[in-house]
């Protein structure tokens, strides 16, 4: 918790939001924006989407997970590819890392004969 809210206190520094601000847009009073702040209170997870939304931050970031501030945006194909892969049980996903590998290569040889 002390992570996520010294996150957005950052954010909100670097983005020149003020408490007030940020608690308007929340939709939430200044004195509940300031428990969250402090870590006496824990946010629900829509504050926390909401949080993200408006301070444009990847909700991995803000929890802690990722360095990477900003959530980053694939193309469909990719995302679609990602989100299969990530359904793949353990074995299947070192397969698949294997068989992408192999294809790499064989796209890179090809490439060199044309």
């Amino acid at each position: 918790m002390e992570t996520t809210s010294n996150r957005i206190r950052e954010i909100m520094k670097e983005q020149h939001i003020s408490q007030k601000r940020l608690a308007v847009n929340l939709q939430v009073s200044n004195s509940s924006l300031n428990n969250y702040l402090s870590g006496r209170r824990w946010m629900s997870l829509n504050l926390i989407r909401e949080v993200c939304r408006y301070l444009n931050i990847s909700s991995d970031y803000l929890l802690g997970l990722s360095p990477q501030k900003h959530p980053s945006v694939l193309p469909d194909d990719e995302q679609e590819l990602l989100e299969i892969y990530r359904t793949l049980p353990s074995h299947a996903r070192r397969c698949a890392t294997n068989q992408m590998k192999q294809l790499a290569q064989l796209c890179r040889l090809w490439e060199r004969q044309q």
